[in-house]
C-alpha cells in the first residue's frame, strides 16, 4: 500500500486524505496547528497558539490559521462552499461565518478522518521542514522531514508520495515600498516615526482596537472592502486606498429570471417559458451559470478586449447606476479583465462619506509619517503623488505569497519553476496539480490563488486516482497544461485570477477524472454549477437541485425583495408632490429633496433601546440590518404666492418579508405607519424590459378616522433604483385626497 504524506489539514489537506484512503491508499497529515481547519480556524482559537523556535521571525506567519476575522462571512454561498459528498446540515446560513466553516471542516474530518479509521496517521503540532526527492527505484519517492512544535524534536521518513495541501494564504504580501520580510512586532524595515501603525489583514480580529482612530486601509480586494466596512464601526476616520477599482457586489442580487410554477402539492413543476420576474439569488448561483452545455471546454485562460468589454457590461447590468454615482466610480478601462469585491455595504458607506475613497497606490510614508500616494488622478499641483496626513494605523489588504522554498528541497523548487515573488500563479503545474514526469506521486491541492472546494476536491481525487493507477493520463495531456500553466503565468494583462473561468476549469477537471460520467445534472446553458453535481452519489446530486430549485423558488417569492429595495434607494432624491383635493378641485405642490441615509446619526443625544438593543447616537444593529432614514427638506406651496419650508422624517426598516415605515417625532422612532410587502411585477421573458422593472407595495393605515391607502412603485435596474412613485388615497370625515409624489435621483 503505497503512503502519502499530506502537508496541511485544511481545506485541501482534509479532501485530498479522505480522497487517498477511498483510493486504498494511505495517507499521513501533517499539520502545524493543534486542530484542523486551516485558514478557516477562527482567529481566536487555540489552535494559533502553537510553541515555535524564538528565533524563527517567518514562523509567525507560517501557518495558515487565522487569517479570517471572527465573525467574518464567506463571499460564496453554501451551496458553493461545500464538498461534493457532505451536506450542510438543515437550517444552516446561506452565507456561513468563519467559525460555522470551520465546524463544517471538523465534521468532515470526523465523518471520514476519525481517530478509529486504521488507514491513516494525523500528525498535529508538526511541522514539516523539508521535502526532498530521493534517487531511488524502491516505493518510497520522497522523504519528508518535520518537527515535533510539542517536544521540539525533529523526525523524518521516507514516502512514497507527497501532497502539498498548505493552500496559498502563507506569508503576507507588504506594499513594495517595504521589505519583503517585513515584520510589524519588530519594527524591522521602518522608519522612526510613532505612526503610523502598520499591520497586514491577515492578523486583523475585530474593530475595536481602532476606536476612534484613523485607519487607512490598502487594497481592492474583498477583504480590503469587508475590513473597511468593518473598521467604520468603530473608527473616527477611514481611508480605502484603492489601487484598481473593482465592481463591487453584495452577496444578494437580484436578476431576470423566468418564472418557476408549483404543482398542487407545492412541487416545482415547471419553468414558464413566457413570463419572467425579478429573482433574488447568492451571487454564487448568478455568476456560476452555463453558457454551454457540458462540457464547457476548452477552459478560458486569456480575456481578448472584446471578452473584457462583454463581461464589465454583465457585472455593470447587476450593479445597475449605484457604484457609477458613488465615490467610487466605476473601472475606467473594460478593455482589461474587470475584479470583482464583495461586499454589502462598503458602496453605501462611501457614497455616504463613512469611509473615503482614494483610487491610487501607496508609494510609502514619509519621514511625518504621512502616506505617500500615486494618484490616478492628477492632484491640485499638477503632480499625480499626493499626501495623505494623520493616519494612526494602516491595514495592508495587499495579498499573500507562498513560502514553498521553506520546504522544498532547490531540485522540486527547480522542477516547479517556482517563483516566490509570484503572487499571481507561482508555479507550474499541469491543471494546477500535477507535475508527473518530473515529480512522479508528487501533486498539489488548492495551491493557486482563489481555490474553490469543488475544484479541490476533483484536483484531489486526480492526485489519488493517478497515485493508484486508476487514471490514466497521457504524456500529451500533460504536456499541453503544462504551456497552459505558462501561459497563464506569462499573460498580460492577467486576470483577477489564474483560473477565473470556474466553470471551464472544473469541467475540465471532472473530465479528466469522470470521463463524461458526471456530473449528470445541470448541464445544459444557464444550468447553474455546483461541487455537488461532480460525484458519483446521484441521490445527494437530486437532494442538492431539489434545493437549488427551493432557492430560486424563494428568490421569487418577494420575501427578499424589502433588502433589495432599501438598498436600492439610498442616497439623495429630488421629489415633487402634488395634492389633489376632490371636493374642491384644488390642487396643492411640495418640492424639495430627501435622503435616504442608512448610517444617520439622532438628532437627540439620549440613549434609548431599540428592539432590545441599547444604542446612542449612532444606530448600532450588530444583529440585523440598520434602519433607513427618510429624511425630506420641501417647500409647500399652497398658492404662486403662499410658500412655506417644510420637513418630515420616517425610519425604513426591514422586517422578514416586508418593509416597516415608522414615524419619527422629535428626532425620535414613534409608531408604525405602514407595512410595505413588495411583489415584482411580471415580464414578459422576449419583451425588451432592458434590465429595467418596477416592484410594487401596497398598505393601509388608520389614522384615527382617516384611512390611508398607501402604493409604493420602484423602477429598479440592477442595485439601483431610477424613480419611485409613492400614492396615498386619503379618505374620512373631513378628508378626501389623493397625494402623489415622483422622486428622481439627484444625479438624473
Amino acid at each position: 500500500m503505497l503512503e502519502v504524506a499530506v502537508i496541511g489539514a485544511g481545506t485541501s489537506g482534509l479532501v485530498a486524505a479522505r480522497h487517498l484512503i477511498h483510493a486504498g491508499l494511505r495517507p499521513t497529515i501533517f499539520e502545524a496547528a493543534r486542530t484542523v481547519g486551516g485558514a478557516w480556524t477562527p482567529s481566536s482559537s487555540s489552535a494559533l497558539n502553537a510553541p515555535t523556535k524564538s528565533n524563527d521571525n517567518e514562523h509567525y506567519y507560517s501557518h495558515p490559521a487565522g487569517k479570517m476575522w471572527s465573525g467574518m462571512t464567506t463571499n460564496l454561498s453554501k451551496y458553493t462552499c461545500r464538498f461534493s459528498d457532505w451536506p450542510w446540515p438543515e437550517g444552516s446560513n446561506t452565507f456561513p461565518t468563519v467559525e460555522e466553516m470551520n465546524e463544517y471542516l471538523t465534521s468532515y474530518s470526523d465523518a471520514f478522518l476519525a481517530p478509529s479509521k486504521p488507514m491513516f496517521n494525523f500528525l498535529l503540532e508538526c511541522q514539516v521542514t523539508n521535502v526532498e526527492q530521493l534517487n531511488t527505484s524502491s516505493e518510497f519517492n520522497y522523504k519528508v522531514e518535520w518537527m515535533d512544535l510539542q517536544t521540539q524534536t525533529c523526525h523524518s521518513r521516507d514516502f512514497g508520495g507527497v501532497i502539498v495541501a498548505t493552500g496559498f494564504f502563507n506569508r503576507p504580501r507588504w506594499p513594495s515600498f517595504l521589505p519583503r520580510n517585513y515584520d510589524p512586532r519588530s519594527h524591522v524595515g521602518r522608519k522612526k516615526y510613532s505612526k503610523p501603525q502598520i499591520s497586514h489583514s491577515s492578523t486583523y480580529q475585530s474593530n475595536q482596537p481602532f476606536k476612534d482612530k484613523s485607519v487607512a486601509i490598502v487594497g481592492a480586494s474583498f477583504s480590503a472592502l469587508e475590513i473597511a466596512a468593518d473598521v467604520s464601526k468603530s473608527a473616527a476616520r477611514v481611508v480605502s486606498i484603492l489601487p484598481s477599482v473593482p465592481w463591487v457586489l453584495p452577496r444578494w442580487v437580484p436578476i431576470i429570471e423566468l418564472l418557476r410554477n408549483k404543482d398542487e402539492e407545492g412541487n416545482i413543476a415547471s419553468k414558464n417559458n413566457e413570463d419572467a420576474t425579478v429573482t433574488i439569488l447568492p451571487i454564487d448561483l448568478v455568476l456560476y451559470q452555463r453558457t454551454k452545455a457540458y462540457p464547457q471546454i476548452p477552459e478560458t485562460t486569456f480575456l481578448d478586449p472584446e471578452s473584457c468589454r462583454t463581461r464589465h457590461k454583465n457585472l455593470q447590468s447587476m450593479v445597475g447606476s449605484k457604484q457609477l454615482h458613488s465615490p467610487l466610480g466605476e473601472p475606467a478601462n473594460w478593455d482589461e479583465p474587470p475584479f470583482v469585491a464583495i461586499s454589502d455595504e462598503f458602496l453605501d458607506l462611501t457614497r455616504e462619506q463613512k469611509i473615503e475613497v482614494v483610487n491610487g497606490r501607496l508609494s510609502g510614508i514619509d519621514d511625518a509619517g504621512n502616506l505617500q500616494i500615486e494618484s490616478k488622478q492628477q492632484c491640485r499641483d499638477g503632480s499625480d503623488l499626493m499626501s495623505i496626513d494623520d493616519i494612526d494605523h494602516v491595514i495592508c489588504c495587499t495579498g499573500f505569497i507562498s513560502n514553498l522554498e521553506s520546504f522544498l528541497s532547490p531540485q522540486i523548487i527547480d522542477a516547479l519553476e517556482y517563483d516566490s515573488e509570484d503572487s499571481f500563479s507561482p508555479l507550474t503545474l499541469a491543471w494546477d496539480t500535477l507535475h508527473p514526469s518530473s515529480l512522479p506521486n508528487m501533486a498539489f491541492c488548492g495551491m493557486y490563488r482563489g481555490p474553490y472546494m469543488g475544484i479541490v476536491e476533483l484536483q484531489a481525487r486526480i492526485a489519488a486516482g493517478v497515485m493508484n493507477g486508476s487514471v490514466s493520463i497521457s504524456c500529451e495531456e500533460v504536456k499541453s497544461a503544462l504551456e497552459i500553466s505558462r501561459s497563464i503565468r506569462t499573460a498580460t494583462p492577467k486576470a483577477q485570477f489564474p483560473h477565473f473561468d470556474y466553470i471551464g476549469y472544473i469541467d475540465t477537471l471532472a473530465k479528466l477524472f469522470y470521463d463524461d460520467c458526471y456530473p449528470i445534472f445541470n448541464v445544459n446553458i444557464g444550468d447553474v454549477v455546483l461541487p455537488s453535481f461532480y460525484q458519483a452519489n446521484e441521490e445527494i446530486s437530486e437532494k442538492s437541485k431539489q434545493e437549488l430549485e427551493t432557492e430560486f423558488l424563494r428568490g421569487q417569492d418577494g420575501s427578499r425583495m424589502p433588502n433589495i429595495v432599501l438598498q436600492s434607494i439610498l442616497g439623495k432624491w429630488s421629489f415633487e408632490r402634488y395634492i389633489m383635493h376632490f371636493q374642491t378641485n384644488k390642487v396643492e405642490r411640495v418640492y424639495g429633496t430627501v435622503n435616504y441615509s442608512k448610517y444617520f446619526e439622532r438628532t437627540s443625544n439620549d440613549e434609548e433601546e431599540i428592539d432590545g438593543d441599547l444604542v446612542g447616537h449612532i444606530f448600532k444593529h450588530p444583529a440585523k440590518e440598520r434602519p433607513v432614514l427618510y429624511r425630506e427638506d420641501g417647500v409647500y406651496e399652497l398658492s404662486p404666492t403662499q410658500k412655506f419650508d417644510v420637513f418630515r422624517e420616517y425610519e425604513y426598516e426591514c422586517n422578514k418579508d416586508v418593509l416597516d415605515i415608522f414615524f419619527v417625532e422629535g428626532g425620535k422612532r414613534a409608531h408604525l405607519f405602514l407595512s410595505l410587502k413588495f411583489v415584482p411585477e411580471t415580464l414578459s421573458w422576449n419583451g425588451g424590459h432592458n434590465g429595467e422593472y418596477w416592484v410594487k407595495a401596497t398598505s393601509d393605515h388608520l389614522c384615527i378616522k382617516d384611512l390611508y391607502n398607501a402604493t409604493f412603485r420602484v423602477k429598479l435596474n440592477g442595485l439601483s433604483a431610477s424613480e419611485i412613485v409613492i400614492k396615498y388615497r386619503v379618505k374620512g370625515p373631513s378628508k378626501d385626497y389623493e397625494s402623489t409624489t415622483i422622486l428622481k435621483p439627484s444625479w438624473s
